[in-house]
């Protein structure tokens, strides 16, 4: 229990305790009057009367007041869950955003990686051609200065046996 709501029942018991005392003076007659009107009535019991009905006007403001705090309460919780849902579907459409961004990204790069592949491999075989051109060409030339010098020796008459 809060300070206050201890303070408060406190207080009618007291009012009660001082009440339950004084009784008797409570419901002694007394001429009461209402500026228009005088009237004989116990004037304690008429105050008690006063008292617990403002407490009870003063219980039904609050508990008006406490289930107006709670119905506003409940509508701020469903509000903030459905900000929350739009949030988290906002987030989740960005994350989907970013893995179609990067999924394009990562096709484009393997595109342009195939493709330098391919350039290369094109250029690779054209080296790999030309090499064997030049060795063809050089096995081409060997063999034609070994066939002169073979010439030239059979001419002189010196003679190679072959090994």
């Amino acid at each position: 229990m809060t300070f206050r709501t201890t303070f408060l029942i406190a207080v009618l018991a007291l009012v009660g305790i001082f009440a339950a005392i004084n009784w008797s003076a409570f419901l002694t007659p007394t001429a009461l009057s209402l500026v228009f009107t005088d009237f004989q009535a116990p004037l304690g019991l008429v105050m008690l009367g006063i008292v617990i009905a403002l407490s009870a006007i003063f219980l039904l403001y609050i508990l008006a007041q406490q289930t107006s705090v709670l119905l506003d309460n409940r509508r701020l919780t469903r509000q903030l869950e459905s900000q929350r849902d739009l949030a988290d579907q906002a987030e989740k459409s960005r994350f989907t955003e970013l893995r179609a961004f990067l999924q394009a990204e990562l096709l484009q790069l393997q595109q342009r990686s195939d493709g330098y592949q391919s350039v290369l491999t094109g250029k690779l075989e054209a080296l790999e051609r030309e090499v064997n051109r030049r060795a063809e060409q050089t096995e081409n030339t060997v063999a034609a200065q070994v066939g002169e010098l073979d010439d030239r020796l059979q001419r002189l008459g010196v003679g190679i046996k072959p090994v």
